[in-house]
């Protein structure tokens, strides 16, 4: 999922009157679109496996229920076969194929062509049996419209032309076959009357299809995100930076991490009110936002005033300086704290820390938990120090050797 389409299903709720637009349209906007396609493929797959199936089934049948009950003359018999056999069971073995991964891409080009096969196959018996004196049922034409809306799961625009065509070619061979008969002209209205229900339940099926697919992705990213700043919250930061560090062993590239605090957040807290805190925080939560423009880099709401900036692969430089940018930019803002010490505005405070090519790969969960404690401790050394700065490993570790050492008395 992508950033804008978090962004996007954070901001527009059930009712929000363009996410209403794009449900009546059947039709997203990008990147969303692109998702749900995806998605859709994956969710109908076993439909339309079922589809074909028993689509194959109930022609390999044939024979028998045709034996059995229906009696067909001999000589449409030779002919029916030739259809179902030579031309609709192939067809069908066709569209199982396309459920292969490699081909499955394919599958809603191949269900539509196969529907319009199957379909002009019964239509064509349907002819050739009056012919002989033999009735083959005129709403099987409607049967095949009805799974392609269902089990088929064919998006609406190409279920309806489909359908449409079916729809029209069956009307036309049963006017042209059994002329200006009373039978003929209700097998026709009827056949009109299913195709404008299907065509109606078909549309509602995928708008619903939408609605609990868009739904679904509103509380999946809902509970992965700060409900204040629509950053990442903590279960989603320590899940991504777990990923991140797998990756990162995988290709021997390097992890940065930055816990970053708010000063005197307390005090602003007391002194403004809640709700000035809150607008602070939004503030700040867009500014780290804006900051991370590489799709991997994210920053995410870990705490009450408490953020996470984790950067993937930056050169050995790169951490530093993009951590400090990201830090200082806060003071930027220019958000007044008239009881934050001498700036008096907000400032942060940030601890960081990198690891280079972590090893093992199964050992990332336990490297992220280091990581997280070591920019923590960092952070408060930072804060010890006077608050308003960031503090790296390598600055600790000069700072503590530079101290005067303690002599024992």
């Amino acid at each position: 999922m992508t950033p804008d389409t978090n962004r996007m299903l954070l901001t527009e709720g059930p009712d929000d009157p363009h996410l209403l637009a794009q449900l009546n349209r059947l039709r997203f906007d990008a990147p969303l679109e692109d998702d749900f396609r995806a998605d859709y493929e994956i969710a109908s797959l076993h439909s339309r496996l079922v589809l074909l199936v028993m689509s194959l089934a109930a022609v390999a049948l044939t024979p028998i229920y045709d034996a059995l009950f229906l009696h067909p003359p001999q000589a449409f018999v030779g002919v029916s076969r030739l259809i179902q056999f030579g031309l609709e069971v192939p067809v069908l073995l066709a569209g199982l194929l396309l459920c292969l991964p490699s081909l499955r891409r394919w599958l809603p080009l191949g269900l539509i062509l196969g529907t319009l096969t199957i379909a002009g196959g019964l239509i064509a018996q349907r002819v050739i049996g009056a012919a002989y004196g033999y009735s083959v049922p005129f709403d099987f034409a409607a049967v095949t419209i009805a799974a392609l809306y269902t089990l088929g799961r064919v998006r609406f625009p190409y279920a309806f032309v489909t359908a449409l065509v079916i729809a029209v070619a069956a009307i036309t061979a049963e006017v042209q076959t059994f002329g200006n008969t009373s039978s003929a002209f209700y097998n026709c209205i009827s056949l009109f009357i299913i195709f404008v229900m299907l065509s109606s339940a078909g549309y509602l099926l995928e708008r619903t299809a939408r609605e609990n697919w868009i739904q679904r992705l509103q509380l999946l990213s809902l509970a992965k995100h700060d409900w204040l700043t629509g950053l990442p919250n903590r279960r989603h930061f320590e899940e991504a930076l777990v990923k991140l560090l797998r990756a990162a062993a995988r290709e021997r590239s390097s992890v940065a991490l930055m816990v970053l605090d708010i000063d005197d957040f307390k005090t602003y807290n007391d002194r403004y009110g809640h709700p000035a805190g809150d607008a602070c925080l939004r503030q700040i939560g867009e500014w780290l936002k804006g900051q991370m423009r590489r799709p991997h880099d994210f920053c995410a709401r870990i705490g009450g005033e408490e953020f996470a900036a984790v950067w993937w692969n930056p050169t050995p430089p790169g951490a530093l300086m993009l951590a400090e940018n990201l830090r200082s930019g806060i003071k930027a803002l220019g958000i007044v704290h008239a009881a934050g010490g001498s700036q008096k505005v907000i400032t942060a405070s940030g601890g960081l820390v990198e690891v280079i090519a972590p090893q093992p790969e199964a050992a990332a969960r336990g490297i992220a938990q280091q990581m997280i404690s070591r920019a923590d401790a960092l952070l408060y050394h930072a804060k010890g120090a006077g608050r308003d700065q960031l503090i790296t490993e390598e600055t600790a570790t000069a700072a503590a050797a530079s101290s005067p050492a303690v002599n024992a008395p």
